[in-house]
């Protein structure tokens, strides 16, 4: 594997600690207040006649159970990397996911009978399953038996541009919204469904027998990052969905399905692999013969897993999330909202998380707690949420867990945030409200 690839895998891994399940329902109950909100409901309907969303806009959502502590070690005055303390810390399985939005460029216009927005996102997402058995022999080398089956690999970054569409029906009472992407993949590396390596040693004559299936990394800009483009020509398409019911002046239901889609990836593509090996047997070489060690010894095991490296493309879902909720206004400015998250991950699979949360709606500001549980954790977590408006300009921000903040960075165990800036104009009388 190329060394841009381990310099990616070691970046992410580095930055994301250890941190549960979190999944942005404290940004989601920020509601129409937003209009970026859009990203994760398209039927929410922006309070302005003309809401600018500036490039200050970002969102992180990190989740592992890995602490930063668990690979870095102090050594003196410095720290370095320790895989033993790794392997010490890791469990039979180890599951972390992270994912990153920037948002571009928004532009949302208030309707008579809905709204209408265009944007543009920068994602980048990685989720990483690995083993006990993969720490072992990252700590001790390849000195013993083991077998690796359980590793799910998954990273990507991408662009999308888009246009979303949202109309009310039934005296107001029905919203349907529909947001259509295009995807334009930049990096991406991913390692093959139910692939598996296991190397048997015997102790006795030393001879490695490999076992291989599926052992297959497809990667795109990893190994040639030279001239990455926003726009290129790794192409792909996406929509969101939503639906949204008003039961009564207190009752209310909202459906989003969003990230529906996929990359078609062409573009400075290149694929590792292992061909499927049945007791494969390594027996060495002959050393007195030997002019290069090091091409002998890879020479011999490429003898027996047929290792090679293609350029053939390939497609990937980009992963769609669920949320569902249900509303209960209790007064004009109270709102409760109970809500079920589902993310629907291609590579790895995350518990649904649930939440129940309160925001008090006030004409230019909100501000409200959310309570959730769930995600691959299963962890207790109180976040909050907070828009409010200066003349023309907004600013908001959205955590998932507060005792996150204050912590020490090597021993945090949360992070899920969203802030940002947007610019409104035009607020909307009491009869078009």
């Amino acid at each position: 594997m190329k060394k841009h690839f381990y310099t990616t895998i070691l970046l992410f891994f580095v930055l994301i600690g250890n941190l549960k399940a979190q999944d942005y329902l404290s940004f989601y109950n920020l509601g129409d207040y937003v209009i970026q909100t859009q990203n994760v409901s398209p039927i929410y309907l922006p309070k302005y006649k003309v809401n600018f969303g500036t490039p200050l806009n970002l969102g992180v959502n990190l989740n592992s159970g890995i602490k930063l502590n668990d690979i870095l070690v102090e050594s003196g005055n410095n720290l370095k990397v320790d895989f033993n303390s790794l392997n010490a810390a890791a469990e039979d399985a180890n599951t972390f996911a992270t994912d990153v939005v920037a948002n571009i460029f928004m532009l949302g216009f208030k309707t008579k009978k809905g709204s209408m927005t265009v944007f543009a996102n920068a994602k980048s997402n990685l989720v990483w399953e690995f083993s006990k058995d993969f720490t072992n022999v990252a700590a001790n080398g390849f000195g013993q038996s083991f077998a690796l089956s359980k590793e799910k690999l998954g990273f990507t970054t991408y662009s999308e541009i888009g246009i979303g569409i949202t109309r009310i029906f039934l005296d107001d009472k029905l919203s349907v919204g529909l947001r259509l992407k295009s995807l334009n993949g930049i990096t991406h590396a991913s390692l093959e469904e139910n692939a598996q390596f296991a190397l048997d040693i015997n102790p006795t004559n030393f001879l490695w027998t490999a076992n291989t299936a599926n052992a297959t990394i497809n990667t795109s800009g990893i190994s040639d990052t030279d001239d990455l483009a926003f726009f290129g020509s790794n192409s792909g398409f996406a929509m969101d969905i939503g639906l949204g019911y008003e039961l009564n002046d207190e009752f209310s239901f909202e459906l989003s399905i969003n990230d529906l889609g996929s990359i078609n990836w062409k573009d400075k593509v290149a694929n590792y692999n292992l061909q499927d090996v049945n007791k494969g047997v390594y027996s060495g070489f002959d050393f007195e013969d030997s002019g290069n060690f090091q091409e002998e010894i890879e020479d011999a095991l490429n003898d027996v897993l047929g290792a090679s490296e293609t350029t053939e493309s390939f497609k990937t879902e980009i992963g769609s999330r669920t949320f569902f909720s249900a509303k209960y206004k209790m007064s004009e400015k109270n709102v409760f909202r109970a809500t079920y998250f589902s993310n629907n991950n291609p590579y790895i699979a995350i518990k649904p998380t649930y939440g129940l949360g309160y925001n008090r709606e006030l004409n230019r500001a909100t501000y409200g707690l959310v309570a959730s549980v769930g995600g691959n954790s299963g962890d207790f977590r109180l976040g909050a949420n907070m828009a409010v408006q200066l003349g023309f300009l907004q600013l908001y921000t959205a955590l998932d867990n507060l005792s996150s903040i204050g912590g020490k960075v090597q021993e945090v165990n949360t992070a899920n945030f969203r802030f940002g800036v947007n610019f409104l104009f035009g607020q909307l009388n009491k009869s078009e409200k």
